[in-house]
């Protein structure tokens, strides 16, 4: 297999004050299973426009074989036989291929453009985030798949998915590429041990910088001191003053002004050093969440309930208890009526035509958060929002800038917005109230990893009451205490 050389490779958007790659050198082979892994907005999926050709940069790249990349807007005109086989190899229904795309679910047609993909001869796929629209099975049937191929670039934040079906990392970090002959979360423990290092050195080097601040104060009253004395040496001389005691003391005066002036340069010269040795790390802000304890223990109970969307039967012979201080996870099929329960819940069962029979308890007075899928309800600026939803905006603000916002896009409309940061913005309204039960459907589409990690501590770590639906394995099962299959 070719391999693709990459040399002295710069570039950034035109009006941005950032470079995404500064003068980068790296070779890939193209036969690797290979995970490209980063913060969001680090250049990810401009790293596979660069590949392909699509944006100008300074440096060389060569060796790149013809890409397709995933997601894509056409199917490739491939052989029936072969594309029918690759999706009997995702345990998928073959004869999707003969229905049209529109009436396709997004598992369905994320399963058929992958089977076109790898039915095609020749090509290296770049797939950027397939695990969307799959639900756990569908996560767990896709890795598989893909763990059987080998040559090509797969972007994702799952990292249990990213573990099961790559064998190379390329991680975009904030001083450039890291490149491991492993899976992702080898080199997260690798990372995350480096930066503890890193955080007890920057620690140790804080303490001797103030150190040496302190020193140069000192020596800041010193050189006052010395200052003083060479004024006095300077004062009009009296009549009975005795001459050799004014040029001993002049003397002294310019002997202390060199010493501090030379203490004075050790001391910036160290502290200049010190500050060269600290490492400029890649950081998460620590986030926090208060929810506040309804005075019910037990606010929901369902028994045997009936959900319908528009009339038709969703949801039957359900049932679920909620108890104070539960964070349950809700696990099924797609289609099986997981964000139907959390719609219903969170009071927007009219507008969604759902209704719901059986026995149904809901606590008089429960304050709920909801996050869903959709993020098409947010409009105007972030300000509006966050009057509108009655967040405090300090609060607000402060929770954005923690995952990553920059001042200036706090100003921006939100349709401005990419799908990840938005999720952001419906999270951070989230965690703005304070709310008796928190319900989150899918809150990790789009957000990448490093955030992901908060967000599972932020959860696990709060005593919240908390019914939601997430297909990253590794979150779920760090976060839920139950899990409830539909």
């Amino acid at each position: 297999m070719p391999v693709i050389n990459i040399n002295n490779l710069t570039f950034g958007y035109d009006g941005s004050e950032r470079t995404l790659f500064d003068n980068v050198t790296i070779s890939l082979d193209t036969s690797w299973k290979l995970a490209l892994a980063g913060r969001n907005g680090r250049g990810k999926t401009t790293f596979f426009k660069l590949l392909r050709g699509e944006l100008p940069f300074s440096g060389t790249i060569t060796g790149v074989p013809e890409t397709v990349i995933f997601p894509m807007n056409e199917l490739p005109d491939n052989e029936e036989w072969r594309v029918r086989k690759e999706l009997n190899l995702m345990g998928a229904d073959p004869d999707i291929i003969w229905r049209p795309l529109d009436t396709l679910s997004g598992g369905e047609r994320t399963k058929l453009m992958l089977a076109n993909l790898f039915a095609s001869d020749g090509i290296y796929p770049l797939i950027d985030e397939p695990t969307n629209h799959l639900d756990r099975q569908g996560r767990e049937a896709v890795s598989e798949y893909l763990s059987s191929k080998e040559g090509f670039i797969l972007i994702s934040h799952d990292r249990a998915f990213l573990d099961r079906c790559t064998d190379h990392t390329l991680v975009i970090t904030k001083t450039g590429l890291e490149l491991v002959a492993a899976p992702y979360s080898v080199w997260w423990e690798n990372n995350e041990q480096r930066m503890e290092n890193e955080r007890a050195r920057n620690d140790q080097l804080k303490k001797e910088m103030s150190s040496i601040d302190a020193a140069m104060k000192k020596n800041a009253q010193w050189s006052s001191k010395a200052e003083g004395y060479k004024n006095r040496s300077k004062a009009p001389s009296k009549v009975a003053e005795d001459h050799f005691r004014r040029a001993y003391e002049a003397e002294k005066a310019r002997k202390l002004m060199s010493a501090a002036k030379n203490l004075e340069k050790r001391n910036a010269l160290k502290l200049e050093e010190k500050q060269s040795l600290l490492k400029d790390m890649e950081r998460t802000e620590t986030l926090k969440i208060t929810g506040t304890e309804h005075h019910n223990k037990t606010p929901v109970i369902l028994k045997g309930i009936t959900l319908k969307r528009y009339g038709e039967t969703i949801v039957s012979g359900f049932d679920l208890t909620i108890e104070r201080g539960n964070k349950i996870s809700i696990q099924g099929k797609n289609g099986c009526g997981k964000s139907t329960l959390i719609k219903y819940l969170a009071g927007s069962g009219e507008t969604e035509g759902i209704t719901a029979e059986g026995n149904i308890y809901i606590a008089p007075g429960l304050k709920i958060s909801y996050v869903g899928q959709d993020t098409s309800s947010l409009s105007g600026s972030l300000y509006d929002i966050a009057d509108e939803r009655g967040a405090d905006k300090t609060v607000f603000s402060t929770i954005l800038i923690k995952m990553g916002f920059t001042k200036e896009m706090l100003y921006r409309d939100v349709n401005a917005l990419s799908l990840g940061q938005k999720k952001f913005v419906m999270i951070a309204l989230s965690l703005c109230e304070h709310a008796d039960l928190y319900l989150w459907d899918e809150p990790l589409n789009y957000i990448d990893v490093y955030m992901r990690q908060e967000i599972e501590r932020l959860v696990k770590c709060n005593n919240v009451t908390m019914l939601f639906v997430e297909h990253d394995r590794t979150f779920s099962e760090a976060v839920a205490d139950r899990e409830v299959i539909m």
